[in-house]
């Protein structure tokens, strides 16, 4: 394997990057089996033409035969039969060697190729919220899908016979410069023409597939941003702009790619001209050559073949320079990803705790994006174990922020998050976020029915556990009463379920991961009535012994049994319980005066406070 900057530009796309970190072991018997049979049908290429140079010399012609060969009749149509069966015989084995180079070869590529995409995935999964939030996911499922499948092309259509024409030119290069070094450079003589009509029209081709693929993966996007919020385009009637934005993208791409096949298309004929101003030359001095008798015609004839071979790769590699050049495009947006590390970071020794009382101190904790103004800062505060909190505020304040530092789904960027006094950085992720059961705004449903949900992330993982789960949360009427109970296929994203019935699921499954710290974001925004008073009695129920954060804009379901945190630009700026801010919180009383109906109304609750949805 070259070393990452060196080599020849036409073999990249066959050399591994560092930054794929692949593990080759595997695939290390199928790659030498192939590597063997592709030298085994090079040297084979190199003896191939050897039987019709006899006949010509030896057969038709009076020259004798070399001493190695003396065994052979003497007999002009002994001799031929002899050479016959020889061509028939190297022709067998040329297929056999190929058909089993080819097998090995493309075996070993398309496993690479699945260890990639494995890799790929595994490395997106473990990237940090931040990276995900800039980047679009149909951008990430273009390179995941689409790169990787232009890439498996290449593997399995061009490396066996790159492998094999590079040990078959090897060989007829050294063994026409043996034989006759003079006639050997007339022949090789355009060769540098040839490099650099390759060298040229593979860039080019290749950045117009570079610009291809990064148009599709916008286009992806669009199309993905579109599928998703389907029922706000329709209710909008923007279906005909959408079309037409989607649609301009796509004409982007179709002109790069048209782009690549038109330089195809001129590469091609100019290769054809060029390796053909070199056959008629090697045919015109050949054949002074055979007149003079400085040559034999099977001397000319062997001189042809190997031409021929060896401008061979220049004929494939003319064929399928498009498709080279998406893979070469599509192998560097895929390394690019995986050169990109923004995960967040393990310790080397990491940290466990056999008991977790669930005491989390926000430790002069300062948060910020990169370039841009403090989300929080320097926040102070301690939750004791078992302990409900409410985080309110204006929207943008900071509080889904402060719940995202406990899972480190983000660091603070100053200051430190502890868990029972020990830095959330010191424990092993996998663990910490064990004892973190997380109940979001939207639910993000992975599994095909109710009860898989349930149990998703949890050590039980039965339909029964499931169903224990939910109804020790007390949420088992509204799951059973969906279509099919627990069988009930949810649909891509829980699109089958009602806002309320996703967030069952969201409580059945905190209840059944059993956790020791529990953050709720909005748990009861958008629900109706009659579901928001199931939800929290489901509340009171799955944070009863839990230390419970919560992020709320409804100030009415944490009056009663929750000590409130009031945050104003990334500060908390007033502290207590429900009846102890409305004496002397300035900030909390705004917000519960804000909350009350007009007067007149006659409705006596408390609404929402800002705007739902909002992930401050």
């Amino acid at each position: 394997m070259s070393r990452p900057g060196g080599g020849s530009r036409l073999f990249r796309p066959f050399r591994l990057p560092r930054a794929w970190g692949l593990d080759l072991r595997p695939v290390r018997a199928a790659v030498g089996a192939g590597v063997l049979l592709s030298a085994l049908r090079a040297c084979l290429q190199w003896v191939a033409p050897v039987p019709l140079k006899l006949v010509f010399d030896s057969v038709l012609g009076h020259h004798p035969l070399p001493g190695v060969l003396s065994w052979m009749p003497a007999t002009p149509m002994a001799r031929l039969v002899v050479l016959t069966a020889a061509m028939v015989t190297i022709a067998v084995l040329l297929g056999l060697t190929a058909y089993g180079a080819t097998a090995f070869l493309a075996s070993a590529g398309q496993r690479v190729v699945y260890e990639l995409r494995c890799r790929l995935f595994a490395h997106l999964s473990v990237q940090s919220r931040s990276f995900h939030q800039r980047r679009t996911q149909g951008d990430l499922l273009a390179r995941l899908g689409g790169d990787v499948q232009a890439m498996q092309t290449v593997v399995v259509n061009v490396v066996p016979i790159a492998v094999e024409n590079a040990l078959t030119v090897t060989g007829m290069v050294v063994i026409m410069l043996v034989l006759d070094w003079q006639f050997s450079l007339l022949a090789l003589s355009l060769l540098p023409v040839l490099l650099l009509l390759v060298r040229h029209y593979l860039a080019a081709i290749k950045q117009a597939q570079r610009r291809a693929r990064r148009v599709e993966g916008a286009a992806t996007t669009a199309a993905q941003q579109v599928l998703t919020a389907l029922p706000v385009v329709q209710a909008s009637g923007t279906e005909g702009l959408e079309v037409d934005r989607y649609g301009a993208l796509a004409r982007e791409g179709l002109d790069a790619n048209r782009r690549a096949v038109v330089l195809q298309s001129r590469f091609t004929p100019l290769v054809t001209v060029v390796m053909t101003c070199s056959t008629a030359l090697v045919t015109l001095v050949g054949a002074h050559d055979v007149l003079t008798g400085r040559l034999t015609a099977g001397d000319l004839l062997l001189f042809g073949a190997y031409f021929r071979g060896m401008y061979t790769p220049a004929r494939q590699l003319a064929k399928l320079a498009g498709m080279l050049g998406r893979g070469q495009a599509s192998a560097e947006r895929v390394t690019e990803i995986l050169r990109t590390h923004e995960e967040v970071p393990r310790p080397y020794v990491a940290r466990t705790s056999a008991v977790v009382a669930g005491r989390i101190t926000f430790d002069r904790v300062t948060f910020a994006h990169p370039g841009e103004a403090p989300v929080l800062s320097d926040v102070l505060l301690d939750v004791e174990p078992g302990e409900r909190r409410a985080f309110v505020g204006a929207t943008g304040s900071g509080k889904s922020t402060l719940l995202r530092l406990v899972p480190r789904f983000t660091d603070p960027t100053a200051g430190a998050v502890r868990l029972d006094g020990i830095d959330l950085r010191e424990f092993d992720l996998d663990w910490l976020r064990q004892q973190v059961a997380w109940v979001p705004q939207e639910l993000a449903l992975l599994r095909p029915t109710a009860w898989e949900n349930i149990v998703y992330g949890s050590r039980w993982t039965s339909r029964a556990d499931a169903v224990a789960a939910a109804r020790a949360v007390g949420v088992h009427e509204v799951i059973a009463g969906l279509r099919d109970g627990y069988d009930t296929e949810v649909g891509e994203a829980g699109s089958q379920l009602s806002g309320g019935q996703r967030q069952c699921i969201a409580l059945a499954r905190a209840m059944a991961r059993d956790t020791p710290i529990l953050l709720l974001d909005e748990p009861t925004t958008g629900l109706d009535a009659s579901t928001r008073s199931v939800v929290v009695e489901a509340l009171d129920r799955l944070s009863e012994g839990r230390t419970t954060l919560t992020v709320t804009h409804q100030l009415g379901a944490v009056a009663d049994g929750y000590r409130i945190s009031v945050l104003s630009r990334g500060r908390i700026i007033e502290d207590g319980t429900h009846h102890e801010l409305l004496g002397s919180g300035t900030a909390y009383r705004d917000l519960y005066l804000a909350d009350l109906p007009p007067a007149g109304a006659g409705v006596h609750h408390l609404s929402v406070v800002g705007r739902a949805g909002t992930g401050d």
